[in-house]
């Protein structure tokens, strides 16, 4: 049987320079002699298991991390894509072969808190990587709402613990960029519970909206579904006209729609991103006021986009549409070309996003 090699001395030298630690001052912190500190960095002794667990602990690495080689051999890539709704993982084999993929509930810290975004990816990661070493994966995580305060550096801790072979994290619009541009010059524009633009040329980004539910104000599926609760209580109430969507979404809630109001303010932003698909049945079946709510949608995204092709200088640079709502982009895309003639790079990119975090964990392996 192949035993693999293990490199406790050198993880442990240099785990403690990087934490700017001495031989004495890492002997005080574990209540050890600097004498034995000396003997585990040359390889002439190794702590007992219960040592291990708490040097393991002290630097937040795993214990594969602590005893095997830095730099070992990557057979396994993991990407994982975390959005407003769903976190989505996909493993690959070296050769681009999908091995596994999974879906669990969202994953943003600043809408499930950091507890539950690390159940989330804890869960996720344990069952798609189950009976694999973590030491030969190649991991990339990009997930909303990671770039605010401490997140980042809470989350890279979170992940080191695993003992990854590589681990890297970042947004949401990392993974897409990587995506939907694969390094080329252009703009790329996320379609989910919410929205954002993000213009690159020449190295330099810029990013258009995106700031959320609270201060961005269409084009999003919060933003669908949101406007069609509004039009389906103006329709049970006498403001409105009537519109197929008051019976979609009651059939939906399973009750009248002032019934469930107590239940749409719990269920928040996700629940009501959920009703989008409503407007677009509705519009299939030619509701006026449906086709109304989303004409008024895919202005805000013209505005949007157009404020990216300013930046950009050249609307014939790519501009890649991507998530959830793109399913329908049947149905808005060519109101946003009429509306963005000059545009003639817009198109819709039905790629999965985790596709991106694989490009991402790949792109680790290849630039060492």
């Amino acid at each position: 049987m192949h035993t693999p090699m293990i490199d406790f001395a050198g993880n442990l030298r240099r785990l403690r320079k990087e934490s700017g630690l001495s031989r004495a001052a890492l002997a005080k912190k574990i209540s050890y002699s600097e004498k034995s500190i000396e003997k585990w960095e040359s390889g002439a002794a190794v702590p007992s298991v219960n040592m291990l667990c708490q040097l393991a602990q002290l630097f937040h690495v795993s214990l594969d991390s602590l005893v095997y080689p830095l730099h070992h051999p990557v057979a396994y890539f993991l990407g994982i894509d975390g959005g407003g709704t769903k976190t989505a993982f996909f493993l690959q084999d070296r050769e681009g072969k999908l091995l596994r993929q999974l879906s669990l509930s969202s994953s943003n810290p600043n809408d499930v808190g950091m507890d539950r975004c690390q159940a989330i990816l804890d869960q996720g990661i344990r069952e798609i990587c189950q009976g694999l070493p973590f030491r030969e994966i190649s991991m990339f995580a990009g997930l909303a709402g990671s770039k605010g305060g401490n997140t980042a550096q809470i989350l890279r801790e979170f992940f080191a613990a695993f003992g990854f072979g590589r681990s890297d994290i970042g947004s949401d619009m990392d993974t897409a960029l990587a995506l939907g541009l694969q390094g080329q010059d252009g703009m790329i524009v996320i379609l989910g519970t919410g929205n954002v633009a993000l213009a690159q040329k020449n190295g330099v980004q810029k990013r258009i909206g995106g700031w959320g539910y609270l201060l961005d104000s269409g084009g999003s599926g919060y933003n669908l579904g949101r406007d069609a609760l509004e039009a389906g209580l103006c329709a049970w109430d006498g403001r409105g006209q009537g519109t197929i969507l008051q019976s979609l979404l009651e059939d939906a809630l399973g009750k009248s729609i002032p019934e469930a109001i107590p239940e749409i303010y719990r269920g928040g932003k996700r629940l009501i991103a959920g009703f989008a698909p409503l407007v677009f049945s509705a519009v299939d079946q030619g509701d006026e006021i449906a086709l109304e709510i989303l004409k008024k949608n895919v202005a805000y995204l013209a505005r949007l986009i157009g404020a990216g092709i300013d930046f950009l200088k050249d609307p014939a640079l790519p501009i890649a549409l991507m998530g959830g709502l793109c399913h329908r982009g049947d149905l808005f895309l060519p109101m946003l070309q009429n509306l963005l003639p000059q545009a003639t790079g817009l198109h819709i990119n039905l790629s999965p996003m985790a596709e991106g975090a694989i490009l991402l964990a790949r792109k680790e392996i290849e630039s060492c």
